[in-house]
C-alpha cells in the first residue's frame, strides 16, 4: 500500500498544478478584459461573447464525456485536455504577431473555442479521476484539488496586472503566451508521472472498466435529481462566472477604482474561496456537504448584498472576502454530492456539475454584458445575488442517496 501511494502521489500533485493553471487561464479573461477590449476595439457584449464561444466547445465535450467518459482512461484524457488548452493559450498569446489592433476578433473566438474544449476536459475528468482514485476519501481530496483552482483564480488578476504593465496595444497577449508555455511544460511532466503510476491506478485494466461503462451511459440523466443538481449548479455558477468576468470593471466604472484595484477585489473574493476550500474537509466532520452548501450559500448572498450596499471601501474588502469564504466550497461540494448520488458513474455524475459550469459560462457573461451596456451595472450585480438564493432553493428539492438534509 505505501508503495502504491508513493507512485500515485506525484500524479495527484501534478493534478493540483494542472487545476491551478486552469484557474489562472479561465479567470484571466475577466481580469484581462479591458486590455482585450482595447486591442480588438470591442464593447462589453462582444467581450462576453468570448466566454460564450468557449462554452460552446465546453458543452459539446460535457455531453460526449458525460456519456462516454467512463470508457476512457481519465488520466490520458487529462493530459489531452492540458495540451489542447496550452495550444489555444499559445495561439492567443502570439496573435499580435499577425494581427493589428482592431482586427482578429473572429480568430480569437476560434482559439477560445479550442481552449474551452481543453479546459473542460480537465475540469470534468479531474473530478472523476479523483473520485475513482480515492473513492472513500473524495470528500477530503476534492476540496483540496478545487482549492488549487481557487488559488489560480485568485492569482490570475495579479498575474495579468504584472504581465500587462505598459500601454502597448498588444499587451493583452503576454499572459496567454506565458500560461500556454507553462501548460506544455506541465503536460510533459504529467505524462512522465502517469506512465510510472498507471499500474497502481484503477485504469490499469481498462477492458473491465469499458465493459461496465458501455451499459446505459445516460443512466444518471434519467433521474429527476440529476436535473435538479444541474439547475442548482447552473444558478450558482451564473453568479460566480459573472463575478469573474465583470467584477473588476464594475469596481472600476461604478466605484472609480483603478484597474489594478478592481482586479484586487476579485483576488480578495477568490482568496476567501481558497481559504474555505482548504478548511472544508474539517468542516465536513461536523456538517454534511449538502447542509453546509445550503447554509453557507444563503449567508454568502447576504454578505454580497451588504457589500453592494455599503459605501465604505474597507467594509467592501471585508464583505467580498466573506462572500468568497462562504461559497468557496460550493463547486467541489456539488461534485461530491453528485458522485455520492451516482457512485458507479463518476464521470457522468461529474458531468452534471461541469454542464452547469459550461451552461452558465455560455449565458452569463454575454447576457450580463448586454444588460450592462443597456442599463449599467447596478441591476445585473443585484440580479446575480438572486441566483445564489435560487440555487439553494432548487437544491432543497434534490436529495443524495447517502444523505438526508
Amino acid at each position: 500500500m505505501p508503495g502504491k501511494q508513493n507512485k500515485i502521489l506525484p500524479v495527484v500533485i501534478v493534478c493540483f498544478a494542472m487545476y491551478l493553471l486552469y484557474g489562472i487561464y479561465f479567470t484571466a479573461f475577466g481580469a484581462n478584459s479591458r486590455n482585450m477590449m482595447r486591442f480588438f476595439d470591442i464593447a462589453e457584449g462582444r467581450q462576453g461573447m468570448i466566454m460564450t464561444v468557449q462554452s460552446i466547445g465546453c458543452l459539446v465535450m460535457v455531453i460526449l464525456l458525460g456519456l462516454f467518459g467512463e470508457r476512457i482512461n481519465k488520466l490520458h484524457g487529462l493530459l489531452t485536455g492540458l495540451i489542447i488548452m496550452g495550444i489555444a493559450s499559445i495561439a492567443i498569446g502570439t496573435m499580435t504577431i499577425y494581427t493589428v489592433p482592431g482586427s482578429g476578433y473572429g480568430l480569437l473566438l476560434f482559439y477560445a473555442l479550442v481552449g474551452g474544449i481543453g479546459y473542460i476536459m480537465i475540469d470534468l475528468l479531474m473530478n472523476g479521476a479523483i473520485a475513482d482514485i480515492y473513492p472513500d476519501k473524495k470528500e477530503k481530496v476534492l476540496p483540496y484539488v478545487h482549492a488549487f483552482y481557487g488559488l489560480g483564480a485568485m492569482v490570475a488578476p495579479l498575474c495579468v496586472t504584472a504581465l500587462t504593465a505598459g500601454d502597448a496595444a498588444g499587451v493583452f497577449a503576454v499572459p496567454y503566451l506565458v500560461f500556454g508555455i507553462a501548460a506544455m511544460v506541465l503536460a510533459v511532466l504529467f505524462g512522465i508521472v502517469c506512465r510510472r503510476a498507471m499500474p497502481e491506478t484503477p485504469y490499469a485494466d481498462m477492458e473491465q472498466i469499458r465493459r461496465r461503462a458501455i451499459q446505459n451511459p445516460a443512466e444518471v440523466f434519467k433521474e429527476k435529481r440529476a436535473w435538479l443538481f444541474l439547475l442548482s449548479c447552473f444558478l450558482y455558477l451564473f453568479f460566480q462566472n459573472s463575478m469573474a468576468v465583470w467584477a473588476p470593471t464594475y469596481f472600476k466604472e461604478v466605484h472609480g477604482m483603478s484597474e489594478a484595484a478592481g482586479n484586487t477585489m476579485l483576488v480578495i473574493y477568490f482568496l476567501g474561496c481558497l481559504v474555505i476550500r482548504l478548511a472544508s474537509p474539517f468542516v465536513y466532520r461536523f456538517l454534511s456537504v449538502r447542509r453546509f452548501y445550503l447554509i453557507a450559500t444563503t449567508l454568502s448572498a447576504v454578505t454580497y448584498g451588504c457589500m453592494l450596499l455599503t459605501g465604505s471601501m474597507t467594509a467592501k474588502y471585508i464583505l467580498i472576502f466573506l462572500t468568497g469564504l462562504l461559497q468557496g466550497s460550493a463547486v467541489p461540494g456539488m461534485v461530491v454530492m453528485c458522485c455520492n448520488a451516482f457512485p458507479e458513474r463518476t464521470a457522468s455524475a461529474s458531468s452534471i456539475v461541469v454542464f452547469g459550469v459550461s451552461a452558465s459560462a455560455l449565458i452569463a457573461p454575454p447576457v450580463l454584458g448586454w444588460i450592462i451596456e443597456s442599463i449599467g451595472y447596478t441591476v445585473p450585480m443585484w440580479g446575480i445575488a438572486v441566483c445564489l438564493l435560487l440555487s439553494v432553493g432548487v437544491l432543497l428539492l434534490a436529495k443524495e442517496k447517502s444523505e438526508v438534509a
